[in-house]
C-alpha cells in the first residue's frame, strides 16, 4: 500500500511533539488535538491515574468554555472499586478497550454517559493505558460521535504504537526557561469596575478557559477563582488610578501550563473618563515558540533531518551550535540549511522564523465547547 505523505508527516509530528521537552500540560492537549489527523476522533481526553485506575487529573484536547465542575465528581462516582477491578482485569488480557459496556451493560443510561460523554459528543471509545516502568500512569481516551464507526483493528494498532511517546512526554521535567512567542491569539472582555464579566468575544471565552483550567481536577474551581480574583483586582486598580490614587498598573502576565496570558484593562465609559463606567480588558495568549515551530513544519517538504536543523535555525542557533546539538558535522549542517532555503524559497536565516510563525497562524484553533 502506498504511503500517504500527509499521514506520515502527522505521525512524525506527534513523535516530535512528545520529544520536544515541553511540559505534559502543553504537549498532551496538543497531542490529543493533533492525533485526530491520523486517528479520526474528537474531544479526546488524557486521564492521569495510578495503577488502580483512580484518576487524579484530566488534560483535554478541546476547550471547555464553562467549567463542568460536576465532571470529575461524576467520573469518580462511576469508577467504583468493582468497576476499577473490571478495568484492571480487562487490561490484563487486552491492550485496548473499545466498548464501554465492559464496565456496565447499562452504561449508556448512566450519569457518566448522559452528563459528561453525551454532552461532549463522545460515544465511540478507544481507551489505552499509558505505562511507565510497568505501572499505569494514565489513560489515553479517544472518542467518536455515535454516527461514526467504531475504532478498527488498524486504528487500535496505531494507537498502541504512539503510547510510548505519550509516556515519554509525561516524564519530561518542568521547563524553567521557555521562550514564548511575541504575539498570539487575542480577545476582548467587558467587565464592570468590580470585575464582573459582562461580555466576552468568542476568542476571549476560549482563552479565558485556557488560562483558568490548565488541568481539570477536583479543585479546578479554585484555579478559576484565583484567575478571576486577579482580573477583578485589575479593574479596581484602574478605577483607583482614575480617582487619582496610587495603584499598580492594570496589567497582568499570567503564566500557566497552557502558556502565557497577558491581560490589559482600559476604560470604556463615555468620553469624560469618570470612574464608574465599564472596563475593556484584552487577553492575549502566547504559546512556546518551539510548539508553534513544530506545528508549522509538520507538512513542509523537508526531511526529518532538515526539520531538526530548521527548528534550531529558527531559534537562532549558529551552525556550529546546531552541529554540536545534533551531533553532525558542520558541512552537513550547511548542506541542510542550503536545502532548507531552496525548498522554502528563502535566502536568509532571518526569514525562517517569520515564515514558520505565519504558517502556524493559519492552522485552525481548537473549537470551544
Amino acid at each position: 500500500m502506498k504511503k500517504n505523505p500527509k499521514h506520515s508527516n502527522s505521525i512524525a509530528y506527534l513523535r516530535q511533539l512528545c520529544c520536544s521537552g515541553l511540559s505534559k500540560e502543553i504537549v498532551i492537549p496538543e497531542f490529543l488535538r493533533a492525533i485526530q489527523s491520523v486517528l479520526p476522533s474528537c474531544n479526546n481526553v488524557f486521564s492521569g491515574c495510578d495503577e488502580h485506575f483512580i484518576p487524579s487529573y484530566y488534560l483535554l484536547g478541546f476547550v471547555v468554555a464553562e467549567l463542568e465542575e460536576h465532571a470529575p465528581v461524576v467520573i469518580s462516582r462511576f469508577l467504583t472499586p468493582e468497576r476499577r477491578s473490571l478495568t484492571t482485569e480487562w487490561f490484563r488480557q487486552h491492550p485496548v478497550l473499545t466498548e464501554a459496556t465492559v464496565w456496565d451493560e447499562s452504561f449508556y443510561r448512566s450519569d457518566l454517559y448522559n452528563l459528561v460523554w453525551r454532552r461532549n459528543d463522545q460515544h465511540r471509545i478507544l481507551q489505552a493505558p499509558v505505562m511507565h516502568d510497568g505501572k499505569t500512569v494514565g489513560m489515553l481516551c479517544l472518542y467518536r460521535p455515535r454516527q461514526q464507526k467504531p475504532f478498527d483493528n488498524r486504528e487500535q494498532a496505531l494507537c498502541l504504537q504512539l503510547l510510548p511517546y505519550v509516556s515519554h512526554a509525561l516524564r519530561t521535567p518542568d521547563e524553567k526557561d521557555i521562550q514564548y512567542s511575541d504575539n498570539g491569539s487575542s480577545g476582548m472582555m467587558i467587565l464592570d469596575t468590580q470585575g464582573t464579566i459582562l461580555y466576552l468575544s468568542p476568542e476571549a471565552k476560549k482563552l479565558l478557559a485556557l488560562a483558568c483550567h490548565p488541568i481539570i481536577s477536583l479543585d479546578a474551581s479554585k484555579q478559576e477563582a484565583e484567575v478571576l480574583a486577579k482580573l477583578a483586582q485589575l479593574c479596581r486598580n484602574l478605577e483607583a488610578i482614575f480617582r487619582g490614587q496610587h495603584a499598580a498598573p492594570p496589567s497582568w502576565s499570567h503564566t500557566s501550563a497552557n502558556g502565557r496570558f497577558l491581560f490589559h484593562a482600559y476604560w470604556l465609559d463615555s468620553q469624560n473618563k469618570e470612574p464608574g463606567g465599564l472596563v475593556g480588558m484584552t487577553i492575549e495568549h502566547l504559546e512556546p515558540v518551539i510548539l508553534r515551530l513544530l506545528r508549522a513544519m509538520q507538512n513542509l517538504p523537508l526531511s526529518p533531518a532538515q526539520k531538526g536543523v530548521a527548528l534550531l535555525v529558527a531559534q537562532g542557533f549558529s551552525s556550529d551550535k546546531i552541529g554540536e546539538h545534533l551531533y553532525i558535522k558542520l558541512n552537513t549542517v550547511k548542506d541542510h540549511i542550503s536545502n532548507i532555503f531552496t525548498k522554502l524559497n528563502i535566502n536568509h536565516r532571518e526569514e525562517l522564523l517569520p515564515l514558520l510563525l505565519a504558517l502556524d497562524s493559519s492552522i485552525a484553533v481548537p473549537k470551544v465547547l
